[in-house]
């Protein structure tokens, strides 16, 4: 375990030998983004803090019976995004998640605020055209746009939508008027209720799933008793287990071949948080190449 100061370069590291560019299955993209935040600040911190927690997790899964690092995982530097507009960071780490699939890996991008994750959905889009996209998270993200711009995290499923990119939102608790008449319109989403999962009604429509999957998870769809490092804690969330098993089901169903975490706000006092997150990342991973 890492007990220096130094900020963690790569995820698990230092127990972590397995990050050559050349031969790592997945890399991992930190990307800072932070331009549409309109409640807490501080996502632009959430990938540093997630790599440095990840520096304290142990590495041997016993669920999985195995160390999933060994697949090897490489994090290239985090991407920078000074002197860009929103736009621009965007396209951006679009084209980092282009380098990653160019190279034969699976991209898995930690941010940030959600708008980062339009870009890396539209490129994976272009490699596999059947792609479905899994949106966990509080929010439903559907609106077309929020505060004057279309590239808000408020409207980041709408892109997807626009995509024509089948879409499934699980765990949404927060929605808005304007949402609700869009869902009128009969888009090609489909929603699993946060209450509906508490009542043990929900019907999670699997079926839907192509071949292909981009998994990408708002850590505000936890609960904010377990994840309160985000910058809309809704109450009413899915806890730990539950995620994972979602996560567990989607792997045995489809290929991933895209993921991102996205929205860590670190807060003072609550490194459990960040712990979380890394531990998200590592169980995704290994549920991903090891079951």
């Amino acid at each position: 375990m890492n007990n220096s100061d130094a900020p963690v370069t790569q995820f698990g590291a230092p127990d972590a030998p397995y990050c050559d560019p050349t031969t790592a299955c997945v890399t991992i993209i930190p990307a800072p983004l932070e331009y549409s935040v309109c409640y807490m600040q501080g996502t632009r911190h959430g990938p540093q803090a997630l790599l440095n927690a990840s520096s304290q997790m142990e590495l041997y899964d016993e669920e999985l019976d195995c160390c999933p690092i060994e697949i090897g995982v490489y994090t290239r530097p985090p991407l920078n995004y000074s002197g860009m507009d929103h736009a621009t960071a965007l396209k951006s780490t679009g084209e980092a998640v282009r380098e990653v699939l160019e190279r034969g890996q699976l991209p898995f991008t930690i941010g940030g605020e959600h708008s980062l994750s339009a870009p890396p959905i539209a490129v994976v889009h272009e490699y596999f055209s059947d792609l479905t996209v899994v949106h966990i998270d509080a929010h439903g993200d559907l609106r077309n746009a929020y505060e004057g711009t279309p590239l808000s995290h408020a409207s980041i499923e709408r892109r997807v939508v626009d995509m024509d990119i089948p879409l499934i939102e699980i765990g949404i608790r927060s929605f808005s008027p304007e949402e609700a008449e869009f869902m009128k319109t009969k888009p090609d989403v489909a929603i699993v209720w946060a209450y509906q999962m508490a009542k043990g009604t929900a019907v999670i429509p699997w079926e839907r799933l192509s071949k292909h999957t981009y998994v990408t998870v708002d850590l505000d769809a936890l609960d904010p008793s377990e994840m309160p490092a985000v910058g809309t804690p809704e109450p009413g969330g899915l806890h730990w287990y539950e995620l994972l098993d979602l996560f567990r089901d989607i792997c045995h169903r489809t290929t991933v071949v895209g993921m991102d975490v996205v929205e860590l706000c670190p807060m003072e006092g609550q490194t459990r948080a960040d712990f979380l997150a890394a531990r998200l990342v590592y169980k995704m991973l290994g549920y991903r190449f090891c079951q």
